[in-house]
């Protein structure tokens, strides 16, 4: 009889160790994946700047070489969710999302903001859903779990 109810609390116990484990292993994923989606767009949007400034006042950039470059930089976010601003003096480009630029053949930065001496900055957000709401009864309905992160990028165009 004594073994029975060994076994039984040895059940218990596992079960009250086993839960909160559980959950903080998944914690500790899901940190991991916010930590390399924010890494992941920080790097495009300074590809992209990088780029802008590279190409400046020597040749002509168009907005679709820009988004393409941080399209491929930004590998595992999804595009569709990916808003972008390129900015430069006076001139800005929105693609909200960063599809909506991939055939946009405009020249940016323009001429009067593509000289030596002007700043470029790229700014992007992207919607990072964690699967943390899955422990929330109800978070289905509602838009817990998502955290917008944004990036921006300064760069100065040399020569």
């Amino acid at each position: 009889m004594k073994q029975l109810q060994r076994k039984g609390q040895s059940l218990v116990e596992f079960t009250l160790v086993c839960i909160p484990l559980i959950f903080i292993l998944i914690s500790i994923f899901e940190l991991a994946r916010f930590m390399w989606c924010y890494h992941t767009l920080a790097f495009a949007v300074e590809r992209g700047a990088r780029y802008a400034v590279v190409h400046g006042n020597s040749s002509s950039t168009n907005v679709s070489a820009v988004a393409g470059i941080i399209r491929t930089a930004a590998s595992g976010l999804d595009p569709a969710q990916m808003t972008v601003a390129l900015q430069a003096g006076s001139s800005t480009q929105n693609c909200s999302p960063l599809r909506s630029c991939e055939q946009v053949t405009s020249q940016w930065p323009d001429a009067a903001s593509n000289t030596a001496g002007q700043s470029v900055t790229v700014a992007a957000a992207y919607p990072f859903r964690t699967a943390m709401r899955m422990f929330w009864p109800g978070a289905g309905s509602v838009s817990f779990g998502v955290i917008n992160m944004s990036a921006t990028a300064t760069e100065e165009i040399r020569f």
